[in-house]
């Protein structure tokens, strides 16, 4: 694991935030109560009349009250779940989460704007690949909401929203707080020199912003302005 302070090794977390649905949950409720029961009633009259002694026939369209009921209790599920993936915001940056991980490092964020009613992250990967990231504040109104607070305080010079628009509030107990992994840093280069990362123990992580730093070229003040000082090694242990 990379070192942040020398002598600890800090407990790297993040959030990560489902999309909820974007009909009213008193809307999708009530319909799934609807379809449920007119499921029930059409089975019991479709099958119950069958196990009598004697049998006899189904109660009269009691099938299409069946089939009725399991396509509106569908369109319940359908309206109460949504396509969008899960995100994720922490100490790594910010990801979206659908099967595997495609995430931003707070230090490759260009720019974070609001887009039509949508908190949107533009930057690129740890490969160097454009990505952009979408929080619909109508879907996943606190992963925008922590996206922001974290953005500024991680990478204020990103954030292109004014402090008078309106957002949701960072709610300390949304989302899921998981373990993050620790940053991958071999084969990186130093964010100060370009030098090559070539053995772990030679990196320092910017505990703000995730930049990588060879600890024989670790500057007072990151780029991100965070301080280093705590990083840089003694004289005789350079």
């Amino acid at each position: 694991m990379a070192k942040g302070k020398r002598g600890s090794k800090k407990e790297r977390s993040e959030r990560r935030f489902d999309p909820k649905s974007a009909g009213g949950p008193a809307i999708v409720k009530l319909i799934g109560a609807v379809g449920s029961i007119a499921m029930g009633a059409g089975a019991y009259g479709q099958f119950m009349p069958t196990m009598a002694d004697p049998p006899h026939d189904p109660v009269q369209y009691s099938a299409w009250i069946l089939a009725g009921g399991a396509i509106v209790l569908g369109a319940a599920i359908w309206l109460g779940t949504s396509g969008e993936p899960s995100l994720r915001v922490g100490d790594p940056g910010v990801a979206i989460d659908k099967g595997s991980l495609t995430r931003i490092p707070w230090y490759a964020i260009d720019k974070i704007e609001i887009i039509a009613d949508a908190v949107v992250v533009r930057g690129k990967d740890d490969l160097g690949v454009p990505r952009t990231v979408t929080a619909k504040l109508s879907t996943q109104p606190d992963a925008a909401a922590w996206i922001v607070k974290e953005a500024r305080a991680r990478v204020p010079d990103v954030v292109d929203i004014s402090e008078d628009v309106s957002l949701p509030a960072a709610d300390k107990h949304a989302g899921e707080i998981l373990a993050a992994e620790p940053p991958q840093v071999v084969g990186k280069h130093c964010a100060d020199t370009g030098r090559i990362i070539a053995y772990e123990p030679d990196a320092r992580v910017c505990p703000r912003c995730d930049r990588v730093y060879h600890k024989a070229s670790v500057p007072e003040r990151c780029a991100c302005g965070a301080s280093l000082t705590s990083l840089i090694p003694d004289a005789k242990s350079a």
